[in-house]
C-alpha cells in the first residue's frame, strides 16, 4: 500500500510539472505573438517638432480669383520648406503640394496621384470623388484648393 502511495505522489509531482511547463511555453508563445504584432505597428512619434504656416493672400491681376500662398518650415531642421500656391493643378502637383491642403495627408495625396496616373491626367475636379475614402464631405473641404 505504501508504495501505491509514492507512486500516486510521484505522478501527482509529474503532472504538476507538466502543467507549470505547459503553462510557460503558453505564455512565451503569447509573448512572442504580442511582439510581432507591437512590433507590425505603424511608428508614430512626436519630436516635439513645432511648424508654424504662414498664409497669405495675393489678389489674381484680373481680381477674378484669388491665390493663397501657404509656406510650411519646421524649425527644427529648416531644411525643408514648401511654398505652395492656390489652387493646385491636380495634374501636375507633387504629393507635397497636395499634403499642404488641410484634410490632405500623405496616404491621401498619393491616392489622388496614384488615379492620376490611372485615369492619364483628371479632366474634373470632381473625378476625385471616385477615390476610396473622398467622400463628399472630404470632396467639399478639398475642392476649393484645387483645379485642372
Amino acid at each position: 500500500m505504501g508504495n501505491l502511495q509514492t507512486e500516486t505522489k510521484k505522478a501527482i509531482k509529474s503532472d504538476k510539472y507538466q502543467t507549470r511547463v505547459l503553462i510557460g511555453t503558453a505564455l512565451i508563445i503569447l509573448g512572442v505573438i504580442f511582439m510581432i504584432i507591437a512590433l507590425n505597428q505603424p511608428k508614430v512619434s512626436n519630436d516635439g517638432v513645432d511648424s508654424s504656416v504662414n498664409s497669405s493672400v495675393s489678389d489674381n491681376a484680373a481680381g477674378s480669383s484669388d491665390k493663397t500662398t501657404v509656406t510650411e518650415s519646421n524649425s527644427t531642421t529648416d531644411k525643408t520648406a514648401v511654398s505652395v500656391s492656390f489652387p493646385i493643378n491636380l495634374n501636375s502637383c507633387t504629393a507635397e503640394d497636395l499634403m499642404a491642403i488641410d484634410n490632405v495627408g500623405e496616404t491621401r495625396a498619393n491616392a489622388i496621384i496614384a488615379y492620376r496616373e490611372y485615369l492619364g491626367g483628371y479632366t474634373s475636379v470632381e473625378q476625385l470623388k471616385n477615390i476610396s475614402g473622398i467622400g463628399d464631405s472630404v470632396y467639399a473641404l478639398i475642392e476649393p484648393y484645387v483645379t485642372v
